[in-house]
């Protein structure tokens, strides 16, 4: 017998933490690393038996990949982690400033619908809803902030839907990385009119070039009085923030109700 878990993202919600701390740790369950995905159907198949969790973030990619997996397990339990819609977009926003890119938050995301994320991608209820029409298991749904406050809980709730046990004792509960700051990001933001710091589909370009710029960048920069840092502004005002988490309120709420009600209890 098969029985599959599928931890769905969303990207920007402690996802590197489950992926290359927590899961590695469950007990009683085949983890299937995010690196090895495009191959975890085969692997599975392979095997013909047993309990297998296979983890990826996906965001705007969310549908195309639920689809594909979900044609060969119809059956398994999906775990998707959701975060608020400001924080969310904010947070992808950092990311992507920090691989070299260079554009404004409003070519990101704006509520015109004009940015690389459309509003669509961020119905974060319909996603859920999406997850209950491809699987016969109700998803497990979780919050981003439950995993920052309560992470022994978040947890908990993850071992137990997927059935499995993990020692408490020899776990972290601090998350494998944590946001950069604006300071840290404006000397990535500079350096990247000068350097092409975007490593696309290139691992030769992405580990000989990139990595040993940014990361050194990124680190040092920390420690740079304060008088030195770029005088740049890119970061989005908090008046636009808000006005995002006011746009999507009623599908959050939707979300949170629906976590609210699930049965799965630790």
């Amino acid at each position: 017998m098969i029985e599959v878990y599928f931890h769905v993202g969303l990207g920007k919600t402690g996802s590197k933490y489950l992926q290359f701390v927590f899961f590695p740790a469950l007990k009683g369950i085949k983890y299937i690393h995010m690196t090895r995905y495009r191959k975890s159907k085969e692997i599975i198949k392979r095997a013909g038996n047993g309990k297998f969790l296979v983890s990826r973030e996906f965001d705007r990619q969310f549908e195309k990949e639920i689809e594909w997996f979900s044609a060969d397990f119809p059956n398994a339990g999906a775990i998707m982690v959701l975060r608020r819609h400001d924080e969310w977009i904010l947070s992808q926003y950092k990311r992507y400033i920090k691989n070299g890119h260079r554009f404004s938050f409003d070519e990101l995301f704006n509520l015109n619908n004009t940015g690389f994320f459309k509003i669509e991608h961020m119905l974060f209820y319909e996603k859920i809803k999406f997850l209950e029409n491809h699987f016969t298991k109700k998803p497990l749904v979780l919050l981003y902030d439950e995993l920052k406050n309560n992470p022994e809980s978040f947890l908990d709730k993850i071992a137990t839907y997927t059935g499995t046990t993990y020692d408490k004792n020899k776990i972290s509960f601090s998350r494998k990385h944590t946001s950069y700051s604006e300071k840290q990001l404006k000397f990535i933001y500079v350096l990247s009119k000068h350097i092409n710091l975007i490593a696309g589909d290139s691992k030769l370009k992405k580990y000989l070039f990139v990595y040993p710029i940014r990361y050194p960048v990124l680190y040092l920069s920390k420690y740079v009085p304060d008088r030195f840092v770029p005088r740049v502004n890119f970061m989005p005002e908090k008046e636009k923030l808000n006005k995002i988490r006011e746009f999507f309120k009623e599908d959050w709420e939707k979300c949170v109700e629906y976590i609210r009600n699930l049965s799965y209890k630790t």
